[in-house]
């Protein structure tokens, strides 16, 4: 009796692991918690495209944008921890918003699950092209001169325009004060009109306008030269070092997503990212792309938490 119980059981164990689907066996939402066209939303899209082929799964993109992000990663809170819900989440949205505020709503290292990073950029520091200053450190004399008179503007002070201007502040000694804006695009705006005298803006944003010739471009935040403005210099070669951020992108899922499930993801992103197809594209809007294993691209996310909850209780941001 007992043998043919256990031959039963055997065969209900044997049938059941036979009925479940692998995954991914059907599609997989990806949340992007900012507005169309923005510099998450493209790179966002750039990676599904590739996803889709790869994992033979639509991806379905659903933008939720609202308050910087918070939005969208309730949405994903709310998601089944299978894998068919995911998020496109950047170091904005959930580590400085987190680290200028003590009272955030949410965690970053409890609330979600980082799988695997996928592009970073660079800020730009720009300036009005009629500014009488030709580089960083003449316009660190020139800002001297004037102290607490001229006026910078950022998307607000979680950032990471924000955090590039208070970290060159902070390097320098220069003070100015703090225009605050909806978008990249109205300060840049702004700018170009005069109003303010500079921005140290995402790269995306700002690029094609230094190219141009509409604004100065002085340096970038990178600790390379980036690749659409190969003739501007770090600010570490531009004579102040320690001026060093980058944003990045990654893919992230909710608590208790499995591991197995979580690897499998982590590794299709990566081979997506290393693709020479996806690079350019990514590369063509102003990313460089990372292709971040989940274990690299886990320390990662943990190491930026730390580093900015820091910085912002130094400089007495952190509220």
């Amino acid at each position: 009796m007992r043998a043919l119980l256990g031959l039963a059981l055997s065969v209900t164990l044997s049938a059941s692991a036979f009925a479940a689907d692998p995954y991914p066996s059907r599609p997989i939402k990806l949340l992007i918690p900012f507005p169309p066209a923005g510099i998450t939303d493209l790179s966002g899209r750039i990676v599904a495209e590739g996803l889709r082929e790869k994992l033979k799964q639509p991806i379905v993109i659903e933008n939720k944008p609202g308050a910087n992000g918070v939005i969208g990663l309730k949405e994903l809170l709310k998601a089944d921890a299978d894998g068919y819900t995911l998020m496109v989440g950047n170091v904005g949205s959930l580590v400085l918003n987190y680290a200028i505020d003590a009272k955030a709503p949410f965690d970053p290292m409890k609330d979600v699950v980082p799988i695997a990073g996928t592009a970073e950029y660079a800020t730009t520091m720009v300036v009005h092209k009629g500014l009488p200053v030709n580089s960083v450190q003449e316009f660190i004399a020139y800002a001297k001169a004037r102290q607490g008179q001229l006026t910078y503007g950022s998307t607000g002070e979680g950032s990471l325009a924000n955090l590039s201007t208070q970290l060159f502040m902070q390097k320098t000694g220069v003070k100015m004060v703090h225009a605050p804006y909806k978008g990249g695009t109205l300060a840049l705006n702004d700018l170009i009109a005069g109003h303010i005298q500079l921005i140290i803006e995402v790269s995306p944003v700002v690029n094609e306008q230094v190219l141009s010739g509409t604004i100065k471009g002085f340096a970038v935040t990178s600790p390379y030269r980036q690749p659409m403005l190969p003739n501007v210099p770090t600010f570490a070669e531009a004579g102040v070092p320690g001026v060093v951020v980058t944003g990045w992108l990654g893919i992230y899922g909710p608590p208790g997503l499995p591991n197995d499930v979580r690897d499998k993801l982590g590794a299709a992103i990566v081979e997506v990212v290393k693709n020479p197809e996806i690079q350019k594209k990514l590369r063509a809007i102003g990313f460089e792309p990372t292709g971040q294993g989940t274990a690299e691209f886990t320390a990662h996310h943990a190491a930026e938490v730390k580093r900015w909850v820091a910085f912002y209780g130094e400089v007495g941001l952190r509220k």
